[in-house]
């Protein structure tokens, strides 16, 4: 069968500027009743010699480059290496898509080669993103997350993007796993200086979230598919803004409630607190009935060594675990800050959000001093966050102003 190939493209939307940032080359093709559809299934098909699928691909990628020449100024092209034509490459011949780059006249500042986290030789996939980068071509990790097992990709090199499709959580609930995932890989990029594209955003709630993922692009339909011909710069600026005011709107009144929460939560430290310094252990808090919200307690010395039992309030009293007597929390940041602050009397820590393994809930620990000698440690359950991957972090801390009259 012959196929005839040609290039569409999917505008990548830069989020702090609202502009159509890049464009991401996706073949098409036409169907028996004319119309365009996607090339994939060429590409996947066995019955289709090798050299022929690399030879439309690589026809595919030409056609991009030259039509890349009339797009806007300060956009870039993002080209797919398939991890088969990577090696297939001898490493000492010319790279075939940095001479179609030459050959077209195209800024290679401007130009993204995308490689694929599945397959693929590491040694080859280093050496072949060594040699764009020297030619001045930015290397992105493409299908991140989908392999979530292969780090040594990260390994062999840092790519400048790495691309996460969200289409990968749509198959099942969504629920805090696939959001804790999606806030690790947010993490990473950020720690390894690569930024992150999300791809196959189609919602509303799905741009939220690639916010709080540390995304710097999102490509999807909630602004286009791919198209046959290049966008004006600021043709989704508005739309960004938009989403961008809603989803500052959804914040304020959700920190606005949690705040409200948890100044109700530390009146109840100052209770738990009040009633271990009066009395001695679970004795001390039989008569005293916690906010719903407080899942257990416990006292460490300023080493970090626990000193108390755990205390946890069910069924309508007050129960206690001395097998934890002994551990060593010094390693944990919420304790060590509390220890090094200035005004440790008065200072309360929030630790990061984190799953509680015992009734798989999403907490965060509250740590404030008992006395010059001890630290009180309070698990309190993130209710407002239940059920909910879009929702304030609560892994941030803040300072009052130091007062300079």
């Amino acid at each position: 069968m012959q196929y005839s190939l040609f290039p569409w493209f999917q505008p990548i939307v830069e989020i702090a500027t609202g502009r159509v940032a890049g464009y991401e080359v996706l073949a098409r093709r036409k169907d028996e009743q004319g119309r365009v559809v996607s090339a994939g299934a060429v590409f996947q098909d066995a019955t289709l010699p090798a050299e022929e699928r690399l030879l439309l691909d690589r026809d595919v990628r030409r056609q991009a480059l030259n039509a890349f020449l009339s797009a806007p100024e300060d956009t870039y092209l993002t080209i797919n290496l398939s991890p088969e034509w990577i090696d297939a490459l001898d490493p000492l011949e010319p790279l075939p898509t940095l001479e179609m780059m030459r050959e077209a006249g195209v800024d290679l500042s401007r130009v993204v080669v995308e490689i694929t986290e599945h397959g693929g030789g590491i040694d080859r996939i280093h050496h072949l993103a060594r040699r764009y980068r020297a030619e001045g071509v930015r290397v992105a990790l493409d299908d991140f997350g989908t392999g979530f097992q292969q780090l040594d990709r990260l390994l062999a090199f840092t790519p400048d993007l790495l691309k996460i499709d969200m289409r990968m959580f749509k198959n099942s609930a969504f629920g805090h796993q696939e959001s804790a995932l999606l806030h690790t890989l947010g993490d990473m990029a950020s720690r390894l200086g690569s930024k992150l594209i999300f791809e196959g955003v189609e919602t509303e709630e799905e741009f939220f979230l690639a916010l709080q993922c540390n995304a710097s692009y999102v490509q999807g339909f909630i602004f286009d598919p791919a198209l046959p011909d290049f966008l004006a710069p600021d043709a989704c600026y508005d739309r960004v803004q938009q989403l961008l005011q809603r989803y500052l709107d959804q914040m304020i009144e959700q920190s606005a409630r949690r705040q409200w929460h948890l100044e109700g939560v530390q009146s109840q430290l100052m209770a738990l607190r009040e009633l271990l310094l009066a009395g001695e252990g679970v004795d001390a808090l039989q008569h005293y009935c916690p906010d719903a919200a407080i899942l257990r307690c416990f006292v460490c010395d300023r080493q970090g060594l626990q000193v108390s039992p755990n205390y946890e309030y069910r069924d309508g009293q007050w129960h206690e675990d001395a097998r934890v007597i002994g551990h060593n929390w010094s390693w944990r940041p919420w304790f060590y800050q509390l220890v090094a602050a200035d005004d440790y009397e008065r200072r309360i820590l929030r630790s990061a959000p984190y799953m509680d393994i015992s009734g798989n809930q999403r907490c965060f620990t509250l740590t404030l001093a008992l006395d010059q000698q001890r630290v009180l440690l309070v698990d309190v359950v993130d209710q407002l966050a239940s059920g909910d991957p879009i929702s304030p972090q609560t892994s941030f801390h803040s300072d009052l102003m130091p007062d300079l009259s």
